[in-house]
């Protein structure tokens, strides 16, 4: 990784260790099953954190921004490419054919995104995602996203670390890696909550004792944090809220027997955005929206209310949030041979072979109580600066405390501040 921003910001001896915990839910945080957390929320300065709509929020939380700055909110809609001839012949082929090329493609090379949509459909869109796959193998995705400055890009590439680790035994696999010092920032991405809970929240006690599991990594995390004097944060983004119900977003656009070509959508888990091209798409595609009955309809315009100022409908015209505890299945992240490989290999995702249906889920609109969010200091030097924050506050609560002045492009605050000397 390569950088000078933090070089030239000169050296500072405040040191941090961020863990983001995806899925992280508040409302499994007890002195029975998480007796450290539940200790340290009584004790240490936290901060309640407003979400954003989305199910990928790292560009936001390094760089401070929402997603139209940095860029980063699923796919964006693109004038038709030309048709070349490979490509109208691609398209004679059936999509479970060509998926499943991708999908082979994308295991052996990391080369495809969102393999599961068909090529017709892809050639609509830019992806956007910098999902932690990306980010992970290649470190110059964490810079300079969709050219806003990062915390990274603050401390210098020489001076941090990104870690990220699903492993469902932490203690053991990530312990021994984290915390030791040699660097200024280290923020680990713990991916496993999350995805245990999206395949196993209709187990409710094997989910208790995975959330014991972590509560005992952190603890022990927060004893080597001590030890190496460097301060610990904590990062929740959502909880996640068990599935009751699943409804055929694709079942209902054939049944409206519109042409593929009047109209482009991209199904989400928990959301579905269309593009429309011609009033006929648009008039049967928003009526058959409203008369869902499971979650809420918003123009692009409206997406400002939520943390998402869209000032066009490049990422979408209209939007269908579904509520929590409902999912959209078929998705475009579900393929058959895709799901049965998963189920087999992966022991978190083993419930896969007898429903490809999410077990819980999240990424629904930010007032909802499985949303809800938190940023906890575990520091005796410092007091929380306000007690609501937002999810755009995260990068620039993290250089606070690491003693930088946060860059102009960031517009979150500082939630943490030093106490005064007695």
């Amino acid at each position: 990784m390569e950088g000078s921003k933090g070089e030239m910001a000169g050296l500072t001896e405040n040191r941090l260790v961020a863990c983001y915990i995806s899925g992280l839910d508040l409302r499994r945080i007890d002195s029975e099953s998480t007796p450290f957390l539940a200790r340290a929320f009584g004790r240490y300065p936290k901060s309640e954190l407003v979400n954003l709509p989305s199910n990928e929020l790292f560009p936001t939380l390094v760089t401070g921004v929402d997603p139209t700055r940095h860029g980063v909110w699923g796919v964006k809609l693109r004038a038709p490419p030309e048709g070349a001839f490979s490509s109208r012949l691609v398209d004679h082929l059936p999509d479970f054919v060509t998926t499943t090329v991708q999908g082979c493609l994308h295991f052996a090379t990391n080369a495809y995104d969102l393999a599961a949509i068909p090529p017709w459909r892809r050639r609509r869109f830019d992806i956007t995602r910098t999902k932690y796959k990306r980010r992970n193998r290649r470190p110059e995705a964490l810079f300079n996203i969709g050219s806003c400055t990062s915390v990274f890009d603050v401390v210098g590439a020489n001076r941090c670390r990104y870690l990220f680790n699903s492993s469902m035994e932490p203690v053991r696999r990530l312990l021994p890696r984290v915390g030791n010092g040699g660097h200024v920032l280290e923020l680990l991405e713990l991916y496993s909550l999350d995805r245990y809970q999206q395949w196993n929240l209709d187990r409710a006690e094997t989910v208790r004792r995975f959330y014991t599991r972590i509560d005992d990594f952190l603890g022990r995390l927060h004893r080597r944090c001590e030890e190496t004097g460097a301060a610990l944060m904590l990062i929740s983004d959502h909880g996640h809220e068990p599935i009751r119900g699943s409804i055929d977003i694709q079942g209902e656009l054939e049944r409206l027997g519109l042409r593929n070509d009047t109209y482009s959508c991209f199904v989400e888990v928990s959301s579905v955005r269309f593009w429309f091209h011609g009033e006929e798409a648009r008039n049967a595609i928003t009526a058959m929206l409203a008369s869902l009955n499971n979650g809420s309809l918003l123009m692009y315009r409206d997406m400002g209310q939520y943390g998402v100022p869209l000032d066009d409908s490049l990422y979408g015209e209209v939007f269908y949030f579904l509520d929590p505890g409902w999912i959209f299945f078929p998705h475009d992240f579900h393929h058959a041979l895709a799901n049965l490989w998963l189920g087999l290999v992966d022991p978190m995702q083993r419930s896969r072979l007898r429903d490809p249906r999410h077990k819980g889920n999240h990424g629904h609109l930010p007032h909802f109580e499985t949303e809800r969010s938190f940023i906890m200091l575990l520091s005796d030097e410092y007091q929380v600066a306000a007690p609501r924050g937002n999810i755009l506050d995260v990068a620039p609560s993290m250089l606070g405390v690491l003693g930088y002045e946060p860059p102009s492009t960031m517009t979150g605050r500082r939630l943490f501040s030093r106490n005064s000397p007695a």
